[in-house]
């Protein structure tokens, strides 16, 4: 079941939190129901803008995201998505895929690179595997937060100059 208001998906405790981005509504639907069989609760959004302003809303596990879109690319969500959230694992899928846009995903730290057609278990597989990244992201960064504000103290050596 696809949710129109990010209230009410924020409530639901799933397998995980997929927002799904595809300018193709037969594609999305199609997705969508693949992850929710697998236990995902998934959230749609039509283009790239819509897909930022979701993700400024709700904490999702995982973007999964088509390159080629009017508005605004895959790529560039992925940016945005980055400077937004740098631990939230975005995959990007693309029907018409070249050498150039895979070693671009893969230079701006996209989780994943998938050709259309997405076999519907790799899809699942790599939403999993996402999901996974981004809770152990979460749990390493909880158990090391009281640590963070400590400053490292450093005592200069008698030989050190300005290092």
């Amino acid at each position: 079941m696809a949710h129109d208001s990010p209230e009410a998906f924020c409530d639901v405790d799933a397998g995980g939190r997929v927002l799904l981005v595809d300018d193709q509504p037969e594609l999305r639907r199609l997705f969508r129901r693949s992850l929710n069989k697998a236990g995902y609760v998934v959230v749609e959004a039509w283009n790239g803008r819509v897909a930022l302003q979701l993700a400024q809303q709700v904490l999702f596990d995982v973007v999964i995201s088509d390159v080629r879109m009017p508005d605004m690319s895959g790529i560039d969500l992925l940016l945005a998505l980055n400077e937004q959230d740098p631990d939230l694992p975005v995959v990007l899928t693309s029907g018409s895929p070249d050498p150039v846009t895979s070693l671009e995903c893969g230079d701006l730290h996209a989780f994943a690179y998938l050709v259309k057609p997405v076999p519907f278990e790799i899809m699942r597989d790599t939403a999993s595997r996402a999901i996974e990244l981004r809770r152990a992201r979460a749990a390493a960064k909880e158990l090391f937060e009281p640590y963070a504000s400590v400053k490292r103290l450093r005592v200069p050596r008698p030989d050190d100059d300005d290092r």
